[in-house]
């Protein structure tokens, strides 16, 4: 009877052993047992397969140092790691430590694998350490993934070739900025993290992107893009392409959006330029259509005029009010002429001239344009080189150069002092400044006591569209077309100034080689013709008066006619009828060219001049093949007239001499 109650407890305890180790064996752990030594009693299967694949052959190691067991298969290779496990075990056996947890790896396998080691003490009457292995290599992958994710994240965040912001939706604040973002606001990391989008926005942009925000937040939209311009910290625009996409999570509002940012500034420009181009363009298709007409008017009126001067020497009072009429009109042609120069229509003409006259007149205008407040000084040296420039053009560039330092000193009183002298450039000079060539040059200089310039701006004052007026005060063009035409004129434009000091701009001017060329008013005799016939063709019926009158005036025989096929069957009737012809360009049915080239066909030697209201109208080799001598730009004076009626005859007068 005594046997079986053993028997019984026996029995439990086997099955209590056999649940035990069937408990073990089924957990996802390698489990080992460690006894008060260190020394492994007791593992599960798992630990068996863990050790067969980390080294250790078919043994499960019971009986060894588990110490041992990791310097040999399990940290072989992370002698810190085993030096801290040892260290643990002691720790635990001494009762120092109730738990002790370390990661590590094993790179034997083909592939890394990583693990979590966990200590516990025993508890109950034996004494020991239960020692769990854990695979956690997965998420170690999972993690070293992620965090190769976000790197490469980063990478293509900050090394972006576009700006790139993340922003909270609900203060609309920037999270997180790359550096190009930064480059394009004119701002640091620091400064855009305390902005939102509105506040670097230009205030005439800010609203037209209210509304694709606010449909944003609420996820009726996904993205939205704009084009839209940003204000620098230094208050320069930047114009950007936007592109705006909401980042969320299924079913929930969107939290944070993410931001494209490209800088399009370069090809706005582009875009302006273009525009302002095609405005050219139209402007000069309008200039070239009125110039015709607006010259015969001129013409009219200066031909009228100079033929009542004739008939008036005696009477002072009407002569001086024909004077008058004549300025005017020849204001009026040259304001015709500047107007086709700025418009590509009419080639600018460079002229041996005296620059002293230009600068005079540039300055009597400039002065009545200045603010009052402003103190005009002019000092115009009388032994100014002659120079071979365009009147119209260096006009421009006195008025541009006096306009900008006008503006420059808008706030307040100022000085602006105009200097005309020879000038000497030595070898030293030429050096610093290579548009210039050592030789004497006519120099003129504007100064002003304005805000100056800082070398920043100094270095990009000459570049097309670049200003530092606000807008709508500037195109930033003015500049630019300075240093063009001063560049056309084989000179040079320099600055120097100083912020707070005033701006100096200095244009030079190349010493014309050649004579002077004489002008009507030094001319001042008109040569006359001894009877010689002249056919006139021209479309306009005073016009045609007015050449009859001109040319009778000047002793010649005159025959003139508005249409060219009657002017064409005239001369076909008789080809030594006419010692010269006349003809006008624009003109309907046939223009002067046809003319002149079916003229010469019937008579090669006849001398033929045209009149044209814009000279790109007849090009010169145009003229040459048509055998025209000589094109005159309308509105001519009786004086160019006669000079070219006379010179274009002198030929047949030498050879019948």
């Amino acid at each position: 009877m005594d046997a079986a109650p053993s028997i019984l407890a026996e029995r439990a305890a086997r099955r209590s052993a056999d649940l035990a180790e069937d408990i073990l064996n089924s957990l996802y752990a390698q489990v080992v047992v460690l006894d008060e030594g260190g020394t492994i009693v007791a593992v599960n299967e798992a630990w068996r397969e863990f050790v067969r694949e980390a080294g250790a052959g078919a043994s499960d190691c019971v009986g060894r140092k588990y110490t041992d067991v990791c310097r040999e298969c399990i940290t072989r290779d992370d002698a810190a790691g085993a030096d801290a496990v040892a260290k643990g075990i002691r720790d635990m056996l001494e009762g120092r430590v109730q738990s002790f947890a370390i990661e590590y790896a094993i790179v034997s396998p083909p592939q890394q694998q990583w693990f979590r080691l966990r200590m516990s003490p025993l508890r109950g009457a034996l004494r020991g350490i239960v020692v769990a292995h854990y695979d956690v290599s997965n998420h170690r992958h999972a993690n070293e993934a992620l965090r190769e994710s976000e790197k490469r994240f980063r990478t293509l965040f900050d090394q972006a070739t576009v700006g790139v912001a993340q922003t909270d939706v609900s203060s609309g604040r920037f999270v997180r900025v790359n550096q190009r973002l930064c480059d394009i606001a004119g701002r640091t990391r620091e400064e855009m993290e305390s902005l939102t989008f509105a506040s670097i926005t230009h205030p005439l942009d800010v609203a037209m992107g209210i509304e694709a925000t606010r449909r944003l937040k609420l996820g009726e939209i996904r993205e939205f893009s704009q084009e839209k311009r940003y204000l620098r910290k230094d208050r320069s625009e930047v114009w950007v392409n936007l592109t705006v996409s909401a980042m969320w999570m299924p079913g929930e509002p969107p939290d944070h959006t993410i931001a494209i940012i490209q800088d399009v500034t370069e090809r706005k420009l582009l875009e302006q330029q273009f525009q302002h181009a095609q405005k050219m363009e139209a402007v000069g298709t309008l200039a070239g259509g009125i110039a015709h007409d607006f010259n015969n008017i001129l013409a009219a009126i200066i031909g009228y005029s100079e033929l009542a001067q004739m008939e008036v020497k005696g009477n002072l009072r009407v002569s001086n009010c024909l004077d008058a009429v004549l300025r005017a009109s020849s204001r009026a042609a040259d304001l015709v002429r500047q107007i086709l120069t700025f418009s590509r229509q009419q080639r600018p003409e460079r002229v041996p001239m005296q620059i002293l006259s230009v600068v005079e007149e540039s300055l009597k205008l400039l002065r009545a344009t200045i603010p009052s407040t402003i103190q005009f000084e002019a000092s115009l040296a009388q032994d100014a080189p002659v120079v071979l420039g365009d009147a119209t053009q260096i006009h421009q560039v006195l008025m541009n150069l006096g306009t900008n330092a006008s503006h420059a000193m808008k706030d307040g009183p100022g000085r602006l002092r105009v200097n005309l002298e020879r000038c000497v450039v030595d070898s030293a000079q030429a050096i610093r400044e290579p548009r210039l060539r050592p030789g004497v040059y006519a120099r003129v200089s504007v100064h002003d006591t304005g805000c100056g310039l800082d070398p920043a701006t100094i270095r990009r004052i000459f570049e097309p569209f670049f200003t530092t007026k606000p807008p709508g005060e500037g195109t930033g063009l003015g500049l630019s077309v300075v240093h063009g035409i001063m560049d056309s004129h084989d000179g040079a434009v320099t600055v120097s100034s100083r912020a707070g000091e005033g701006t100096l701009f200095c244009i030079y001017f190349p010493e014309h080689a050649g004579g002077m060329a004489i002008s009507e008013s030094e001319e001042g005799v008109v040569p006359r013709g001894n009877g010689e016939r002249i056919l006139f063709v021209d479309d306009e019926e005073p016009l045609v008066d007015l050449g009859r009158r001109t040319l009778t005036a000047l002793g010649y025989v005159v025959e003139a006619v508005t249409e060219p096929l009657v002017a064409l069957a005239m001369v076909s009737a008789d080809p030594e009828r006419f010692a010269i012809v006349i003809t006008d360009q624009t003109m309907p049915g046939m223009n002067g060219l046809v003319l002149a080239g079916l003229l010469r066909q019937i008579r090669p030697d006849l001398p033929i001049l045209m009149m044209t209201g814009h000279n790109l109208a007849v090009t010169p080799d145009r003229a040459a093949a048509a055998g025209i001598l000589r094109v005159l730009l309308k509105p001519t004076t009786i004086l160019s007239l006669g000079i070219a009626v006379s010179e274009a005859l002198q030929p047949a007068a030498e050879l019948i001499g």
